[in-house]
């Protein structure tokens, strides 16, 4: 499904301003969030199973357009167990599947020109390039820098703020309320609302000031 503005299923905390970062240069004011669920962590041996993307405006974190898809796996027998129940597929909510060319024929203008996201991203962005290899369709061009809101919000780990990186921990700590995790379009909205509250904490002198003053700054 392909859509302007959607909801989110999360619980934004910090009220955003119309443009928040204003000053963000012409190649780099499109964000795309993505999320993947996946039959496991390989991306050679493993299949995509869940595709979700949030194409965003950077300057102000607003959702412009956004699509998800479930994928037809075609080696069920090399999946993962686990992978397979925490993302709860089964043959019958996934009867309506697409193919992996057809979803990531849709994805590409999605990801075109934009500076790709996520929590996490180098896992699903690894998946996504295998992808691209084995339908043989060609990669759309995007930044070569990723973000990745597991790295920025290292500050809080360091800081003693949470007790890890993953999602689930940062989710808590902002009052996110995630009802569907595991699910690739509800991660990737969580991922985004992230973003936004990291971002809002750093444009009002936040966590990486905080650090630098606990450790006497840099030298």
């Amino acid at each position: 499904m392909l859509s302007a503005h959607p909801a989110s299923d999360t619980t934004p905390v910090s009220p955003l301003p119309p443009v928040l970062f204003p000053s963000i240069p012409p190649h780099l004011r499109t964000l795309a969030f993505i999320d993947l669920e996946t039959t496991g962590l390989d991306a050679s041996r493993h299949e995509v199973l869940e595709v979700a993307i949030l194409r965003v405006d950077a300057r102000s974190l607003k959702v412009l357009a956004e699509y998800e898809a479930r994928v037809k796996p075609t080696r069920l027998a090399d999946a993962h167990p686990e992978a397979l129940a925490v993302c709860g597929y089964s043959d019958e909510e996934w009867r309506d599947a697409l193919p992996l060319q057809e979803v990531l024929a849709t994805v590409t203008p999605l990801l075109a020109g934009t500076l790709v996201a996520g929590h996490n991203t180098s896992f699903d962005w690894g998946f996504l390039t295998e992808g691209y290899r084995r339908t043989g369709l060609a990669l759309p061009s995007v930044d070569y820098h990723r973000l990745d809101t597991a790295s920025l919000a290292w500050p809080l780990l360091a800081t003693g703020e949470v007790e890890s990186l993953s999602l689930n921990a940062l989710a808590k700590r902002f009052g996110l309320h995630r009802p569907t995790p595991h699910r690739a379009m509800a991660d990737a909205r969580c991922a985004l609302e992230v973003a936004r509250c990291l971002a809002v904490r750093m444009a009002r002198g936040g966590h990486m000031e905080r650090l630098l003053e606990e450790s006497g700054g840099v030298s």
